[in-house]
């Protein structure tokens, strides 16, 4: 967890920051992603569940293409004894349903962020709160949770503001 709070975490937000600001081309962001994603990937792997974990659903929602935040995410819940199914980036509601509902996924993680003022949000954020089981959480994290804070509100949706509260909420989602 120490690498994913200190190291990975902020090289991501660094990533993002540096792109955004034009100090790197999107050619070296997708460069180092590889590399952190690759690092992420293994990072879960000593990890893997037994089949009675609880199952936790990560992915982002469509039109978030960046997939980093999601891949910490299930790095660190498979750290915490999760058994993480990832599905990726940009999936429509019903395709992450579908998958919290075939492994009876107790949470659905998902990353938001950029961009922060897709018109399709919304809906596509009530639709999945629609097509879950009512018992099933949600939690949202990422760098545009900011911008859909009313409609994860409006779904009950848990908003992490940075790894630490996601932890912890899923510490909760377990008890």
């Amino acid at each position: 967890q120490g690498m994913l709070q200190r190291v990975a975490a902020p090289l991501a937000q660094a990533l993002g920051s540096l792109w955004r600001d034009g100090t790197i081309t999107a050619a070296h962001e997708h460069f180092a992603t590889v590399v952190l994603r690759t690092y992420l990937t293994t990072a879960a792997q000593p990890f893997t569940a037994s089949g009675n974990e609880p199952v936790l659903v990560v992915a982002t929602p469509p039109g978030q293409l960046h997939e980093l935040g999601a891949l910490l995410v299930a790095a660190s819940a498979a750290n915490l004894g999760w058994q993480v199914i990832y599905l990726g980036a940009s999936l429509p509601a019903p395709e992450i349903a579908g998958a919290a509902l075939q492994h009876r996924a107790r949470a659905v993680a998902l990353s938001l962020v950029y961009p922060e003022n897709d018109t399709r949000m919304e809906g596509e954020l009530v639709r999945l709160r629609e097509l879950l089981p009512a018992d099933t959480r949600l939690i949202a994290g990422g760098r545009a949770v900011a911008a859909y804070r009313a409609t994860l509100e409006k779904i009950g949706a848990v908003q992490a503001h940075d790894l630490t509260q996601l932890l912890s909420a899923l510490d909760t989602f377990r008890a």
